[in-house]
């Protein structure tokens, strides 16, 4: 995998020596509650199996004058759609790393050209990450209900698309839920998450 580089951050291969302070960072409730995956509490042990993407997954550890401060990747679905995530440790949030690391992997997916779209989806209180989806020129296409290993219950999210061409016209967002619906052929995907 690629070493990225933004003004700030390195955004590197997760390491396995990255297993405590990702579980420290991640682990936090107010980080854990706000992810679909992410269980709390969680430990060094478990983050270790977490470090080595999956088939089909991109990512990428963030790192700041030396030290990890979050995780952003995406996960190829089988359709060609990738879904986009992020995370980033209490300590450095309101400094605009989420947004500078996305930005950069969302460019970093879309150079390759039979990627179509990217996805994502955040739970309908974590406004920080609606903020980050707005900025990188994600639509707001849906509601649906995903589970919540931290808060262990579905919890409500707002789901969101970027097509490469509107991602390549640096079009921005628009402020509505429902403004535009994706392609007929990727719905299906939607429907994941309880999105008819």
């Amino acid at each position: 995998m690629s070493k990225l580089e933004t003004e700030r951050l390195v955004l590197r291969a997760f390491r396995g020596t990255d297993a405590d302070e990702f579980a420290r960072l991640s682990g936090d409730w107010a980080v854990a509650s706000m992810t679909s995956d992410i269980p709390y509490p969680f430990s060094p042990a478990q983050a270790v199996g977490w470090l080595k993407p999956a088939r089909g997954e991109v990512r990428f550890g963030i790192e700041r004058e030396g030290r990890l401060i979050g995780g952003v990747g995406y996960y190829r679905r089988p359709s060609g759609i990738a879904e986009l995530g992020f995370w980033i440790g209490r300590p450095w949030w309101g400094h605009g790393f989420a947004t500078e690391a996305s930005r950069i992997v969302v460019r970093y997916g879309f150079a390759n050209p039979r990627l179509p779209a990217f996805s994502s989806a955040h739970f309908v209180d974590n406004v920080a990450s609606a903020r980050v989806l707005a900025k990188l020129g994600f639509e707001a296409v849906g509601r649906g209900r995903i589970a919540c290993a931290a808060r262990r219950q579905d919890v409500e999210v707002v789901t969101y698309w970027l097509d490469r061409q509107h991602a390549l016209m640096g079009e921005p967002s628009s402020k509505s839920p429902t403004a535009r619906q994706p392609p007929a052929r990727w719905r299906a995907w939607l429907g994941l998450f309880g999105i008819p």
